[in-house]
Parts: C-alpha cells; sequence; structure tokens
C-alpha cells in the first residue's frame, strides 16, 4: 500500500491525461515518470522475461534426461501450467490475513508471514495432490513421475509464498531476484529438474531467517474463513490462469507452446500494467476516501468518490489499452517470422488479453462489495473455458470459443461495475455502518 496523501493535492496536479492516474503518492515526479514506468514494468514481468529466456536457451540441454521415462520437458511444461494458478489459490488467504500489518506495521510483516506459513503449507498439499491426480489420469504416466511431478509443484508453491512478503512491501528489486535465481538455476543445471525453486525460494527466506523461529508458533486461523479465501482465488484467478492447465489436460505437449507462451503475453502485460503502474494512484485515493469515511463531510466525500471512481476508470482502459497493444504487437511478429501462424496468434492473443480485462473487472466488482457476482461471472467464464477445451479442443479455436463468451462477460461485467461503482460514497458507508 502507498502512503496517505491529501486528495486536494492530488487533485491540483497539473500533469497531462495520460500522466495524471499514472501517479501515486510513492511515485517519481513527471521528468522521471517514464524510466519508473518501464523499470516497474520490467520488474512486474520478470518472470515472463526471464523464464522466457531462459528454458528455450536450457531446452536443448533437457533432451534425453527423463523422469521414469517422462521427458524432463514434459515434466516442467506439467508443472509451469499449474504454478499460477495454483499460486492464486494457496496465497489469496494471506493477503487477507496480513494486508493491514502490511499497511500499518510493516516492520511485523516478516515476522507475521513466519507464524502463518505452516499454515499455509498445510493448506496447500490438498490443491497441489489433487493437480497432480489430474495429470496422472489424463496422462497415464507412471508413479514415480506423478510423485516427481507432486513434489516439483509443491516446491513452486512454497516459493509462491516465500514471495508473499517482497510483494507486500513492494520490494519489486528483491522480489525479481528470486527469479532470476530461478532462471539461473535453470540455465546452468537444466536437468536438475527440483533445483531452480529451492535456490529461488533461499533468495527470500534468507533475509528473513531472524523471524524464522515464529515457524514453531503457528499463528491461529478461522479454518472455515479460510477455505472459503481459497475458493476465492480458486474462481477469480481460475479466470486468466486455468486455460494454460486446461492446454496440457486435454492436448499434453502437442500443442504449439513456443507460440502460445508468446501469445499469452498481452495478457501479463495489461495485468501487470494495472497492478504495478496504473492503481497505486487509486490506491492513496482509496485510503483517504475509507479515512473520509468516518471524518468529512457527505459533500466532500461525494467529491472523493468521485475522483476515486474516475481514476479506477482511467487504470482499467489503460490496462486494457495496454492489453490491446499487446496483442498488436504478438502479431506483428508472428506475421514477419511465421505468416501461416497469424490467425492462430490472433485468436489466442485476443482471447488472452480479454481474460485479463474480465479478471480485473471481476477484482473490481468483488471490491466494491459484490464478491457473489464476481464470482458469477468468473464462475461462467470456468464453465465455458471448460466446455471448449474438452469439446472444441485444439489451442486456436478453444481460445475463440471462449472469447466469444468472454465478450458477452465483459458486456456483463462492464454494467455491473459501472452500477457498483456509481456511488461508492453510499455503498460503503452502509457497508462499514452494518458492519458495526
Amino acid at each position: 500500500m502507498t502512503a496517505n496523501v491529501p486528495v486536494v493535492s492530488r487533485q491540483a496536479s497539473p500533469l497531462p491525461g495520460w500522466i495524471r492516474p499514472l501517479t501515486g503518492p510513492d511515485e517519481p515526479r513527471l521528468r522521471c515518470k517514464a524510466t519508473w514506468v518501464v523499470k516497474t514494468l520490467l520488474l512486474a514481468m520478470s518472470p515472463a522475461i526471464l523464464l522466457g529466456l531462459s528454458y528455450p536457451l536450457a531446452i536443448r540441454r533437457m533432451e534425453g534426461h527423463a523422469v521414469a521415462g517422462v521427458p524432463i520437458a514434459s515434466l516442467i511444461v506439467s508443472v509451469a501450467v499449474a504454478v499460477p494458478w495454483l499460486s492464486q489459490v494457496t496465497c489469496g488467504p494471506v493477503y487477507r490475513l496480513m494486508g493491514s500489518v502490511a499497511d500499518t506495521e510493516p516492520g511485523q510483516c516478516v515476522r507475521q508471514f513466519a507464524r502463518l506459513w505452516p499454515t499455509v503449507l498445510a493448506f496447500s498439499v490438498v490443491p497441489v495432490l489433487l493437480v497432480s491426480a489430474l495429470v496422472g489420469a489424463t496422462t497415464h504416466w507412471p508413479a514415480l513421475t506423478i510423485a516427481a511431478h507432486f513434489l516439483l509443484l509443491l516446491e513452486n508453491m512454497v516459493f509462491a509464498q516465500s514471495l508473499m512478503v517482497a510483494d507486500l512491501l513492494r520490494r519489486r528489486r528483491h522480489w525479481a531476484l528470486g527469479w532470476l535465481a530461478y532462471a539461473a538455476a535453470v540455465l546452468l543445471l537444466p536437468t536438475a529438474w527440483y533445483l531452480p525453486p529451492l535456490l529461488a525460494t533461499l533468495t527470500q527466506v534468507v533475509p528473513m531467517r531472524s523471524a524464522l523461529a515464529g515457524l514453531l508458533r503457528p499463528l491461529p486461523v478461522r479454518i472455515g474463513e479460510y477455505v472459503v479465501d481459497m475458493g476465492r482465488g480458486l474462481v477469480l484467478g481460475g479466470v486468466l490462469w486455468a486455460d494454460k492447465l486446461l492446454l496440457f489436460l486435454t492436448l499434453g505437449t502437442q500443442w504449439r507452446i513456443a507460440l502460445a507462451y508468446l501469445c499469452l503475453q498481452p495478457a501479463v502485460l495489461g495485468y501487470s500494467f494495472y497492478f504495478a503502474i496504473a492503481t497505486p494512484r487509486v490506491t492513496g485515493a482509496l485510503t483517504d476516501f475509507h479515512r473520509g469515511l468516518e471524518s468529512v463531510s457527505i459533500d466532500s466525500l461525494r467529491d472523493r468518490s468521485r475522483y476515486l471512481t474516475r481514476l479506477l476508470d482511467r487504470a482499467l482502459v489503460r490496462a486494457g489499452i495496454v492489453a490491446a497493444l499487446g496483442v498488436v504487437a504478438v502479431v506483428v511478429v508472428i506475421a514477419l517470422v511465421d505468416p501461416a501462424s497469424v490467425a492462430d496468434a490472433l485468436a489466442v492473443a485476443l482471447g488472452s488479453a480479454l481474460l485479463a480485462v474480465l479478471t480485473l473487472l471481476a477484482y473490481e466488482i468483488d471490491h466494491a462489495g459484490d464478491p457473489a457476482l464476481a464470482l458469477a461471472l468468473s464462475g461462467a467464464h470456468l464453465l465455458a473455458a471448460l466446455m471448449a477445451f474438452t469439446l472444441v479442443g485444439g489451442l486456436a479455436a478453444s481460445f475463440a470459443a471462449t472469447a466469444l463468451v468472454d465478450l458477452a462477460l465483459i458486456a456483463v461485467s462492464v454494467v455491473v461495475y459501472r452500477a457498483r461503482w456509481s456511488s461508492p460514497e453510499y455503498s460503503f458507508f452502509w457497508r462499514k455502518a452494518l458492519s458495526w
């Protein structure tokens, strides 16, 4: 979260239209804005960049190496497609449990996380087991390979969880260091499939070693609420990330992995832009707005409400534009290097960009106080994706079929989003009043 700055000073900022919504309380002045945007976006996209460079370079050195007869490259792909979605499931509850600590007592963040980590790890085992079981049922790999799949997937969950402290405290360089270690391990020892997440986790754990004694004193959690949070991560996070796992479960490795990976980047770009670049100013305005619920007049609160809604609208629009530009860039690249694949690239890239837009709209509907409808819209997408990938089949055809459904869901989501954020001064006030 960002530090609080009075709304008046931000409203008076004479910045041009494009850059104004990109300016947050902890951001540099306008003359340094372009450098800050590029640097922050590169750090946010470091997983895609580093792994996208390291795996193609290491893949040939993996040839001839297998786990119980299954090529190491296939094992790694089977895990990689599941990690983003499972991370949403296993890490989601922690952000609710630690959000207030990171905002008000950042110095206690590491200790709090260390005491929560045993619970997070324990609750990670079941979803990891379920995914490994699905992979085993669809691939018919030997038991030893499925055991290796479970181990590697669990290692990746541990790494994803270790990144949460750096993420909560906005330590992007430290966060990117973990991914750099991961990519370096892939390059240096590509056949040691179990090593990258372990080395990457060390980069995050070593700095918090003084707080690790807290692992022996786990914090109690409300199991019901925790499981509900995991379910929300499963549904909301599944919009953007489920299709990768569905591709593997339905096609194995018989799909154009390199093409798909490139075409999925516009979604990652738009998503990263939204959370790393476009929303810091929104965060500051939202903090002011919540504080104003207890201390300012209704007229002042209405002004803050309009300002907040305007910033949020612009953040969503900018993220959509960035994703669209990513689609254009990807299609142009494919047209130059492989013209025969332009139609497939357009279907996958455009479909993935729509996933990012739907995900962001669902998040903001949820934040506006309508989690049930956000889950319903996300769940409708997951059902459509499951049907498309199992009944339609194929890389481009499945994405194209899902995109048609997503266009309708996005249209509904926009209407709902506009309604829920039309008068947040009233909806948030009553939510706060009912919580008393």
